[in-house]
């Protein structure tokens, strides 16, 4: 795809003749147009980000990448409900994680219909979610707030975020990633996100989807064809700096979604398109690339992110979303002043039955080993009184799937990732 001069693109949001569709999947262009006509000011600050973003990927993201460290991103569910069918489960809510991080890791079930033209470009995003375990006191918490309201359609307002005009209140949000489940309008919408630098005000920052979109269970498994969970998939993409694969307005071959790696394309794709999918602007070849996370086809239809847009969404990860990797909000441990990383080894890794960990620290040490899952949540809590120079843990009795060791000893800290298989 060639590339555009990313500043005009933004400047373009200004323009009076750019006239938004009236009814879409996503709102995140029309959101963010009208933030930037509101004030003026976030298209030097988006643009200045956009600079900077673009400068890490030439530049650190080759180093960066080939670490091959996965970062793990906190979210809190703030549900607006006003119908009892919009006051969603938990259960709901944490089906999306499983979502999230089935998608960004390339672990999705369906990533195998990548057409193979394209699946050599298929990315492990390297980023994982997880439900906030820790509110902003320090307090132990599900990573959900819910409230009862009476106002119809709340998300087409700017009430969502404050809980003064009836809404909900962000939790910080340079340290969770807030998402608002509710009413958004009648005109066919899902959700939208705030791309880094756009949000206006700042409380608004994060994603808002109708509560019948979100998860995969519940309510959300009736809403074919966006029943799987990909609307979540697609606004995180939003919220991590990507654009719709066809630009960020309305399209047209003159656009571009600053993604090499992700065909010209015209326009949004609907329902489930057969490959090759070409239009105007890619006629030939291998045609468009429809069944990104960031097109509009059916939940059934997406199954991957392009290595370039893996790019911009670490770039954003590491530069106007920095914040969120020091967050303690999921119970993660971060590198302080007051806390030491120690290394360790977990062996058996992947396992099915038990985990052997080393303990190079001194020996009789108070010391309490946590195991967290996918999602945040602790599933396993052992205490030692006195610490031995290693420690095995029985883990058959956990469910499959990725996990989090945790070994504090005293300001000490030492653990890894760990995958379970049954």
């Amino acid at each position: 795809m060639n590339s555009k001069n990313f500043l005009y693109a933004f400047l373009l949001f200004l323009s009076p003749m750019l006239a938004m569709a009236q009814s879409q999947k996503c709102k995140t262009s029309e959101i963010r147009q009208q933030n930037f006509l509101e004030n003026p000011a976030l298209v030097e600050q988006r643009a200045k980000a956009e600079v900077q973003m673009q400068k890490w990927i030439a530049e650190e993201y080759p180093t960066y990448v080939a670490q091959k460290d996965v970062v793990t991103l906190p979210i809190v569910v703030h549900v607006l409900w006003r119908t009892q069918a919009q006051n969603i489960s938990e259960a709901q809510i944490l089906s999306q994680i499983e979502v999230l991080n089935e998608d960004f890791r390339k672990m999705n079930s369906d990533a195998g219909n990548t057409p193979a033209a394209f699946q050599a470009i298929a990315a492990d995003a390297e980023i994982e979610f997880c439900q906030a375990s820790v509110d902003p006191a320090g307090n132990p918490t599900n990573g959900i707030t819910r409230r009862q309201i009476t106002q119809e359609f709340i998300g087409d307002t700017e009430d969502w975020y404050s809980t003064s005009a009836g809404g909900q209140d962000p939790w910080d949000n340079s340290k969770y990633i807030n998402v608002w489940i509710c009413e958004i309008d009648d005109q066919g919408t899902l959700g939208f996100a705030t791309p880094p630098g756009t949000a206006n005000p700042p409380a608004s920052d994060g994603m808002v989807i109708a509560p019948e979109f979100y998860g995969n269970i519940g309510t959300a498994a009736q809403s074919v064809p966006n029943h799987l969970g990909r609307t979540a998939t697609h606004e995180m993409g939003h919220y991590l700096n990507l654009e719709h694969v066809w630009g960020p307005t309305n399209g047209g071959c003159g656009e571009d979604d600053f993604v090499a790696d992700t065909p010209n394309q015209n326009q949004d794709s609907f329902g489930c398109p057969s490959f090759p999918e070409t239009d105007n602007c890619t006629n030939g070849g291998n045609g468009i690339q429809y069944m990104n996370f960031l097109d509009y086809v059916d939940d059934n239809c997406m199954t991957m992110f392009s290595e370039g847009q893996k790019a911009r969404m670490l770039a954003a990860v590491n530069g106007p979303r920095l914040s969120l990797l020091s967050s303690t909000a999921c119970g993660l441990t971060i590198n302080t002043n007051d806390i030491t990383l120690v290394p360790t080894t977990i062996y058996p890794n992947p396992t099915a039955n038990f985990i052997i960990m080393d303990t190079p620290l001194a020996v009789g040490q108070e010391s309490v080993l946590t195991i967290f899952d996918i999602s945040g949540k602790v599933v396993l809590v052992q205490n030692y009184s006195v610490t031995p120079e290693m420690i095995k843990v029985k883990v058959e009795g956990l469910n499959a799937g990725i996990h989090l060791v945790e070994l504090r000893f005293g300001n000490n800290v030492q653990g890894g990732k760990l995958l379970i298989e049954k």
